[in-house]
């Protein structure tokens, strides 16, 4: 045969072998496979090559015979083809998987608020190293099957008492919190969440355990292999450095933020923008591993009950070079008060967003008193204020700006926090649900009433104090920050001492002609009446500069209905 009746040969039987279909030949069963599954490729060219060089080897008699025999004698066909090897082992974890039962090692598992060993048991899987034997000689000679597949006892490579010592480290672990802290944030892992970062395995497998066979110029992967004398081995145990990865990651998601410079704009004597310096954040992940590591040793258990971590964490500080800005001194946040106003109607929140839109970019010079009143100006329908619920001479009435008095209440909540003297301030007559929301206790209110009743504080720096406010309806809070120069002073608010409890007056229902008849509606809630009185103690250098307290005496109060009366 010439070169040419070769090619045409090799071409005709690679063509007829990838349209056949190899048989896999298990005990009572065939699987037919389109060869092309297993990734086979096969090079024709030199192939046909190989068949003319095959025999060369100077005795003309014996080579003469052997070139006439090699087109034609299925034993000496040898192709020349590749095989894309993760392709073939997928393929066959895909066709055989629901075969085989794999053995189970011996682990640690968390169940019922406690860790326990697991129990390992043998398994029977396919023989795929003779698999794999059988199937590149079939491929060489493209040979079709079938092909046989047997099936070999798996033994579990931990068994209980591989993992007694495992388990003991995982109890003393358990017993311990992982406390990671920044500023006034922490974050702890321990119990379920600690024992699911823990990654288990046979000693000297940590990397994983395989058999590399080489077949063309790729290797194939094994899973698993019996060996004869085997011996099992010792659970080890470390904390995953992909699980411990994700959580330092989500830490720093709450800790990580941008650097803002700051910015200042007026538009007459107020402020119309601000924007805090704001330092960035963020956190080291590859330090703040390294020291959890070094920190918890699985194999040295620290006996402390809690491990304590600072997170390291890089600062970026703000640029602050508007000169009015240093001018003025407004450089950082002095005082912060919040409150929030759930269950508020929309009138209500009109009115408390308004009023926070007057007072936000006020600047209180060095030695001014700031008088609520006087900054939010008049308090009417005229003014663009909404009738909202009030509690007027013993009763909850409709009234131009009703709701104002949160933003007093919060403003005053940021002066006591920002330690400035406050020159006037007076308690509600009666305990309001809002101002109690989130866990305040009852006496950290200011009501106003212009022109009778007003909140006011004095600015004892020696530098500017800007009031800005935040009005944040999607999640009912209200936030008055006030910015200026520190001075080192320091805040001690005392826990308030709640006496003289009165129960609540019972339900009252009022007529409201402005609500179809028949409907009733709730617009307080009662309360019982109390006295509380806290205190406060301001220092500067050490040195105690303010020492009082707040007493605030609240009546008893009924929930209120709404009857309406009208068409």
């Amino acid at each position: 045969m010439d070169s040419s009746e070769i090619k045409d040969a090799v071409s005709g039987r690679v063509d007829s072998f990838l349209k056949s279909r190899i048989i896999l030949q298990l005990p009572g069963e065939t699987i037919e496979v389109d060869p092309l599954i297993f990734g086979i490729q096969f090079d024709e060219q030199r192939t046909v090559e190989t068949i003319l060089n095959y025999g060369k080897s100077g005795n003309y008699v014996n080579d003469f015979v052997i070139l006439s025999r090699a087109p034609f004698v299925k034993s000496k066909f040898m192709s020349v083809y590749s095989l894309n090897f993760s392709q073939l082992s997928g393929a066959l974890d895909s066709l055989l998987l629901r075969y085989e039962k794999p053995a189970v090692n011996s682990s640690i598992v968390y169940e019922n608020g406690e860790a326990r060993i697991s129990i390992a048991s043998e398994g029977l899987v396919v023989d795929k190293s003779s698999l794999l034997a059988s199937l590149t000689s079939a491929i060489e000679n493209m040979d079709s099957g079938p092909i046989p597949i047997s099936f070999v006892e798996q033994k579990p490579i931990t068994g209980a008492d591989d993992s007694s010592v495992a388990l003991e480290k995982v109890k003393s672990l358990m017993n311990q919190r992982i406390i990671f802290s920044f500023e006034r944030d922490s974050w702890i892992l321990g119990g379920k969440e600690l024992l699911s970062m823990l990654r288990f395995y046979p000693e000297g497998y940590e990397h994983g355990y395989f058999l590399s066979v080489l077949g063309g110029n790729q290797p194939i992967i094994i899973k698993s292999l019996e060996l004869h004398d085997f011996e099992s081995k010792r659970l080890q145990v470390i904390l995953d450095p992909v699980a411990l990865d994700a959580f330092v990651k989500k830490i720093a998601v709450a800790v990580n933020r941008p650097t803002v410079n700051a910015t200042l704009k007026f538009a007459g004597e107020k402020v119309a923008e601000f924007v805090p310096a704001v330092d960035g954040q963020a956190l080291d992940i590859d330090l703040a591993e390294q020291l959890i590591f070094e920190k918890v040793s699985i194999e040295s258990i620290n006996l402390d009950a809690d491990i304590l971590l600072a997170l390291p964490v890089k600062i970026e500080t703000a640029k602050i070079d508007n000169d009015k800005i240093n001018s003025l001194g407004i450089r950082s946040l002095v005082g912060k008060g919040i409150s929030y106003f759930s269950g508020s109607i929309s009138n209500r929140i009109s009115n408390l967003s308004l009023a926070s839109r007057r007072i936000s970019g006020t600047l209180i010079a060095p030695g001014e008193v700031f008088s609520f009143n006087k900054s939010v100006g008049e308090v009417s329908g005229a003014t663009g204020y909404r009738q909202a619920y009030v509690i007027s001479e013993g009763r909850t009435v409709l009234d131009d700006g009703g709701g104002i008095c949160q933003v007093s209440t919060t403003i005053f909540r940021a002066a006591l926090n920002a330690g400035l003297p406050i020159v006037e301030r007076t308690a509600h007559a009666y305990r309001v649900s809002y101002y109690e929301q989130k866990g305040f206790k009852p006496g950290f209110d200011a009501t106003v009433w212009a022109p009778a009743v007003d909140l006011q504080f004095r600015n004892d720096t020696d530098h500017h104090i800007l009031i800005q406010v935040v009005v944040d309806a999607a999640r009912a809070k209200l936030e008055v920050d006030l910015y200026g120069t520190s001075d080192g002073r320091r805040v001690e608010l005392s826990e308030p001492v709640l006496s003289n409890f009165q129960p609540a007056l019972p339900d009252k229902y009022q007529d409201d002609p402005a609500l179809p008849r028949g409907t009733v509606k709730q617009v307080d809630f009662a309360a019982s009446g109390i006295t509380s009185v806290f205190g406060r103690k301001v220092f500067k250098n050490d040195e105690l500069v303010i020492d009082e307290k707040f007493t605030s005496r609240f009546k008893p109060w009924q929930a209120i209905f709404l009857v309406g009366t009208g068409g």
